[in-house]
């Protein structure tokens, strides 16, 4: 079942508070097999649902299993939609400072879906900028100078943020990314979803 057929119905009915819980703590564990194996440890990124914004504290529970599991600084990257950017700015300004405090790093998911601002990017000090699949598959159609690709990535880079392609489907899409000076790429031409098994086994191939 993909994301887009559960997310939405998750969201409004309040589940889905409990899956972003529940995914953090399988990804500390998980991170926590590996740092006990002696395995080199990648970060991984957790999405985090607006509907946490009406708990109080909530993030608390986070930093709770983060010392449970003693997971090691910047081994988990936390997603922000782009549209929560819109909503309380000081409030979510409090929580990345949290999640930097907690030892994580911050990103914000699907940047160019709506209408991203660049006062936004400016006032907030994330790390990392990940970049909308439907954006990019939209710019990748443009001739080379014509699009807006190389400026953002061009603006991220001065900003010291990291950049992130998603929804990489084909080789003429990866090479206009890399001509763009775009910093990691993630989609369908390197992998589908898999589970944590296989994914071990292709880093040990590796």
């Amino acid at each position: 079942i993909y994301p887009d057929e559960f997310i939405d119905l998750f969201e409004s009915n309040g589940f889905i508070v409990e899956l972003d819980l529940y995914m953090f703590e399988e990804v500390c564990k998980l991170i926590e097999r590996w740092h006990k194996a002696g395995r080199k440890i990648i970060p991984i990124s957790v999405n985090l649902s607006r509907s946490h914004f009406e708990i109080p504290n909530f993030f608390d529970y986070y930093e709770y299993v983060l010392k449970k599991y003693d997971i090691p600084p910047r081994s988990i990257e936390i997603e922000l939609t782009e549209s929560l950017f819109y909503n309380d700015m000081k409030s979510l300004s409090v929580l990345v400072s949290q999640i930097h405090h907690a030892g994580l790093s911050c990103s914000i998911d699907d940047f160019g879906s709506g209408y991203s601002s660049l006062n936004m990017l400016a006032e907030m000090p994330i790390d990392v900028l990940k970049l909308d699949m439907k954006f990019i598959q939209t710019e990748i159609t443009r001739p080379t100078g014509q699009g807006i690709l190389r400026f953002i990535v061009d603006l991220a880079r001065w900003m010291k943020l990291r950049v992130v392609a998603e929804g990489v489907e084909t080789r003429e899409q990866l090479e206009r990314l890399q001509n763009d000076g775009c910093d990691y790429a993630q989609g369908y031409y390197f992998a589908k979803p898999m589970p944590v098994e296989s994914f071990v086994s292709v880093l040990t191939v590796q």
